[in-house]
């Protein structure tokens, strides 16, 4: 019996929006006004380098969660430019709360399913995060009035790892009070959700409206196109 269930939220709450586009031009107009030599194309390449989110198989090498501000001084030391600690930690700031400025929209039904599925279980959060941190997250998960339904939110900013380890599911379900064996696991990434969900015993919803399995080592128990909200009470009661 199913008593609590955690979701993923980038591409399963939440549309996948980038505002890579956005960091990279104020970064480089920060940078430019300091070193008037260097171009956007040296720029660009150090901030793909630096801030572009680790490849799946990269990050299941390297399960350490990369903070921005390691980011952005690494790119700093790529091109050879100087800041102060005062002026490092501004900027870090300002390119974590860019988000803010157009929060990402909700996928289809999700709020609708969440307010449902939050009568009947204990509702969790497990997300990685790349440069926007859990704290502005939060705010986002405010924005569409959604934050007050989760029992528990994980981050890999605040926990120190990204998925599959185990820790942020561990985490999750300790804070929720409910064993892996009576939870379940909802998020559209197989090498990061799905397995370290099933690794931590976990059941496991795949979301993925062009699901391939047959090559997949570890596979979920249940495949969904998308969250509908008038079949999530009974694709729970297993």
């Amino acid at each position: 019996m199913i008593k609590a269930i955690t979701f993923d939220l980038w591409n399963t709450l939440f549309e996948n929006i980038s505002y890579s586009d956005i960091r990279l031009d104020m970064i480089s107009d920060i940078i430019r006004k300091r070193d008037g030599n260097l171009s956007f194309d040296k720029i660009n390449e150090s901030y793909e380098s630096n801030f572009f989110f680790m490849a799946h198989k990269e990050k299941l090498n390297n399960i350490h969660h990369i903070y921005t501000k390691s980011r952005f001084v690494n790119l700093l030391n790529d091109l050879n430019v100087k800041m102060s600690n005062i002026e490092i930690k501004d900027i870090v700031g300002k390119l974590e709360c860019i988000m803010l400025s157009s929060p990402p929209p909700l996928k289809p039904n999700v709020k609708k399913t969440l307010e449902l599925l939050n009568t009947h279980y204990k509702i969790g959060l497990i997300s990685d995060t790349g440069i926007t941190p859990g704290r502005i997250l939060k705010q986002a998960l405010e924005h569409h009035e959604i934050l007050h339904i989760f029992d528990t939110l994980i981050f890999s900013d605040e926990l120190g790892v990204y998925k599959p380890h185990y820790l942020p599911f561990q985490t999750a379900l300790k804070n929720l009070a409910v064993s892996a064996e009576m939870s379940i696991h909802v998020g559209d990434l197989i090498d990061t959700d799905i397995v370290g969900a099933k690794n931590y015993n976990m059941r496991a919803i795949w979301v993925n409206d062009e699901p391939d399995i047959k090559f997949l080592k570890i596979k979920p128990d249940f495949i969904k196109k998308e969250l509908i909200p008038s079949q999530s009470l009974k694709l729970f009661e297993i």
